[in-house]
């Protein structure tokens, strides 16, 4: 039996933060390789500031690793819900589009359909929760009508 959208949809967000994370990882092992190297010149206050741009470098990358980590445990928390009220886990189809309430990964492509997965603490999703098929939300301005929750 193949897999559903939402387990497709699961494996490609888990995929995109596993490959995110080790991109981070190497920016970081490189940001402290070439900041351990750095050797301290004649110039002392060049050599300060040269490290503690690194510095800053890595702090902003571990940020960043931390920030991807901990949406890849969100994404193993999320429950295989198959309820018709929307919650962590619902794939929600609207006039003008579908969503999986997963993680904020954007844009993903599946059997040739787009679908947008974000977080269910994006402004859209905290909308949808706890509304179900026929329920409508306010978006930019703009209404849009819950056509299926799965």
């Amino acid at each position: 039996m193949g897999k559903t959208i939402k387990e497709r949809l699961t494996d490609q967000c888990r995929a995109q933060l596993q490959a995110r994370i080790e991109t981070l990882q190497r920016s970081a092992e490189t940001i402290r390789a070439a900041r351990n190297n750095e050797t301290k010149s004649s110039a002392g206050d060049k050599y300060e500031t040269g490290r503690a741009m690194m510095q800053m470098e890595e702090d902003k990358v571990m940020a960043q690793l931390d920030q991807a980590q901990f949406q890849l445990q969100q994404l193993r928390q999320i429950p295989a819900y198959h309820g018709a009220v929307i919650a962590a886990g619902s794939l929600v189809r609207t006039r003008k589009g579908r969503y999986f309430l997963s993680v904020s990964m954007g844009k993903t492509m599946v059997d040739g359909e787009i679908f947008y997965c974000i977080s269910t603490q994006a402004p859209l999703a905290q909308q949808m929760l706890g509304k179900a098929a026929g329920g409508k939300v306010v978006f930019n301005g703009q209404e849009d009508e819950i056509l299926d929750v799965a």
